[in-house]
């Protein structure tokens, strides 16, 4: 008992430690980007290096504690942590059109890191079965040593990797695997329905490994699609529609099994992670494994104790770990592209909108498999007063303005030249047709947008 009261407390310990928190706000100023930065828990080389960085001395941050720093930049931005970002402005003779993008982690090799999170999952499931043997009986050593090498390990395996895929499509749109929150009512969002049309394919083809009927799988497609229904009911729902797969599966280890209670299976996980904090007991395993060190396996063979690495970079123990990232984006226009949630005008921004990314960033050996997805946005600010000359109106905004931009930008200098020419005729003149004439001496063709513009019928008088 004084084993287990030491393990809480260590774990309690080392889960209860203060949470890193990181705020960026970008904005547009003058024509440059102003990045806000904030740390609620910076140290002090973090704050000599921000303090170069954004050339003052820390400001107080009374929303989250901790330290902030503002500053207005040209192009090249700072990067507090290890990742990258950008920010381009292209000018065009009708408005402008910006990009600007981060990620907030540095990327790493994804093929090492796959056959490392692989192996430490096999790892795991051999220790599994062979917890597996010790719970159920040596005489059943055979089939839990056929059902674990022939069907669970190649199975978890493949499913892992399909299910690595779909995260890698749904996280670089910022759709998580998150499930609904208990107050949540009403039909799928729109990130909810996508969620399900990435993940039924990957579901049908699992099914036929944990022996799902047709009719279960089906229930189970239908109760992610009750939006109305709360989350406690579809909890019920799931374990009941779960208690026949479960016992199915075990009967394949255990064939006189006729019921299986909850209470038994969540004895089993306590026993499960009992014995694996007993090194001792898999010592053989590790040893076999590759994706033990050497100096591990030096360690292992001279008596030491070393923990097996996180299956499939999943933590088994502790609460939350790593840190929150945001990033608050307040751009002159609505982005016509970006992996973003667009929050309400705030009195502070000048009724601006505000494109919010939240993420939690997690060591590198967990978390997603390429590391945090990168936020960003594409947004377009037209040239007003110049356009409502020219058309009557503002005709060209968002995609088609950068579009247009886009294709100023491939023009030779000396069609360049004459079109720049052309808008400032067109602005004096109140009127398109100096546009018209001049791209009939532009081979390079016009983007749809501004050819219906400039068709005669669509333009103001």
């Amino acid at each position: 008992m004084k084993k287990v009261a030491l393990f809480l407390v260590l774990l309690c310990t080392l889960t209860s430690c203060k949470q890193r928190e990181y705020r960026v706000t970008m904005r547009e100023q003058a024509g440059s980007p102003q990045r806000m930065f904030s740390d609620n828990d910076p140290s002090s080389r973090d704050l000599v290096d921000l303090k170069a960085t954004y050339g003052h001395e820390p400001l107080s941050n009374s929303a989250g504690g901790g330290s902030y720093f503002e500053a207005t930049f040209d192009d090249s931005l700072p990067v507090e942590l290890e990742g990258v970002n950008g920010w381009s402005r292209l000018e065009g003779g009708l408005g402008d059109t910006l990009f600007w993008f981060e990620r907030p982690t540095g990327s790493r090799f994804a093929w090492p890191e796959l056959v490392r999170r692989v192996e430490s999952g096999i790892l795991w499931l051999r220790i599994m079965k062979q917890w597996a043997i010790e719970e159920f009986g040596s005489e059943r050593s055979e089939v839990v040593e056929t059902f674990f090498e022939e069907r669970v390990i190649p199975g978890v395996v493949d499913g892992y990797l399909r299910f690595i895929g779909a995260g890698a499509v749904m996280g670089s749109q910022r759709v998580g695997f998150g499930l609904r929150k208990p107050d949540s009512e009403g039909q799928l969002t729109p990130d909810e329905f996508f969620r399900l049309q990435v993940l039924v394919p990957i579901i049908i083809d699992l099914s036929r490994e944990s022996k799902m009927t047709p009719e279960e799988l089906h229930m189970g497609v239908l109760m992610g699609l009750d939006g109305a229904s709360s989350q406690s009911e579809r909890r019920k729902a799931w374990r009941k529609a779960g208690e026949e797969v479960a016992l199915r599966f075990i009967r394949e280890i255990d064939p006189e099994r006729t019921e299986l209670s909850w209470s038994e299976v969540r004895g089993w996980g306590v026993s499960l992670l009992w014995y694996a904090a007993q090194p001792v007991k898999y010592r053989d395993l590790m040893l076999e494994s590759p994706v033990i060190t050497p100096s591990e396996k030096a360690t292992l063979r001279n008596g030491g104790v070393v923990f097996p690495p996180m299956p499939f970079g999943v933590r088994i123990l502790g609460g939350r770990s790593g840190s929150k990232m945001t990033f608050e984006l307040e751009p002159k226009a609505p982005p016509f592209l970006s992996n973003g949630r667009v929050m309400p005008a705030r009195v502070e921004t000048e009724g601006l909108e505000q494109v919010l990314y939240e993420m939690r960033l997690s060591p590198p050996e967990e978390g997603p498999l390429f590391g945090a997805p990168p936020a960003y946005a594409f947004w377009s600010v037209p040239n007003v007063p110049m356009q409502e000359k020219i058309f009557g109106d503002v005709g060209l905004e968002g995609m088609d303005l950068a579009v247009v931009i886009g294709w100023e930008r491939l023009l030779d200098e000396s069609a360049l030249t004459r079109w720049n020419a052309a808008i400032e005729r067109a602005t004096l003149e109140g009127g398109p047709e100096p546009l018209r004439e001049v791209l009939q001496t532009i081979e390079l063709a016009p983007p749809g947008r501004l050819s219906e513009l400039l068709e005669p019928s669509t333009t103001a008088p």
